[in-house]
């Protein structure tokens, strides 16, 4: 890839208000700027329109968009707000106008988003280059969802969005195809080809992202041991546990708990 491809990464937010006070007031953006919302709702204004976001919704904004916002005081939001430079961005349909997103690959997302914003603030040896790098995946994933979100007709989709339904609710059981064969109403083979066409990832791969994703937010937010959350998340040998969350995230989960002490 050439130099000039490379995204030129301005800020990395993670906003998350406590007051009903929060709010953008009306001014032009500077960067591209690329939203996901992981929890509540906040209110965007944009082009004589308000665009409400709530979890799992992801917004696009190319510079120069006259923009305000502010959160829903009854249920505060979390998002991650990426501000940036990307000349390969003018392929994305959307480059000209702003654009509401609600991806498939949401959960994998926000995990890469928060391994993103870890190694931005954290700033070790080569922080910028791996932020890049995580960044130009995220918005090719979103970009090629985008691309390709017609050629599935509304039952793939819709069996898609039902298997990720409930292997979100389900996460800490084992995974069987058996289930998700009862549940939809189609044979094991066709539900793993179908999931994995829409949203690029098997059924298993998805699980294991949600389940990482469930121990980072525990090793943050909790006085759970490493043997404890991989027990809850039905890992049965922390060994395993480990691999997985350092197969996802870069990082083994020792390295969040000392990061946090």
């Amino acid at each position: 890839m050439k130099e000039e491809e490379f995204v030129d990464i301005q800020h990395i937010f993670l906003d998350e208000p406590q007051s009903s006070n929060w709010n953008i007031p009306w001014s032009p953006t500077k960067h591209q700027i690329f939203i996901l919302v992981i929890k509540g709702k906040v209110d965007y204004h944009m082009d004589n329109r308000t665009i409400s976001l709530h979890a799992g919704d992801a917004l696009f904004i190319p510079p120069c968009t006259l923009r305000s916002a502010e959160t829903d005081p009854e249920t505060f939001h979390s998002m991650f707000s990426i501000h940036f430079n990307d000349s390969t961005v003018e392929a994305m349909p959307f480059n000209h106008t702003f654009e509401v997103i609600q991806p498939m690959s949401y959960n994998y997302l926000k995990q890469r988003l928060s391994v993103l914003h870890e190694c931005w603030v954290g700033k070790l040896p080569y922080f910028q280059m791996i932020a890049q790098g995580i960044l130009n995946e995220v918005l090719g994933m979103v970009m090629r969802e985008l691309k390709h979100s017609h050629r599935f007709s509304p039952a793939k989709r819709n069996l898609a969005h039902r298997v990720q339904h409930y292997i979100v609710q389900n996460f800490r059981e084992p995974l069987r195809l058996s289930d998700l064969s009862k549940l939809v109403e189609r044979t094991p083979n066709y539900i793993s080809n179908v999931f994995k066409e829409v949203t690029s990832f098997t059924p298993v791969e998805y699980m294991h992202q949600v389940r990482i994703q469930t121990a980072q937010e525990l090793l943050l937010n909790s006085n759970m041991t490493i043997g404890e959350i991989s027990e809850y998340l039905g890992y049965c040998d922390q060994t395993y546990f480990n691999f997985m969350y350092k197969k996802h995230t870069g990082q083994p989960p020792s390295h969040a708990s000392k990061r946090i002490k």
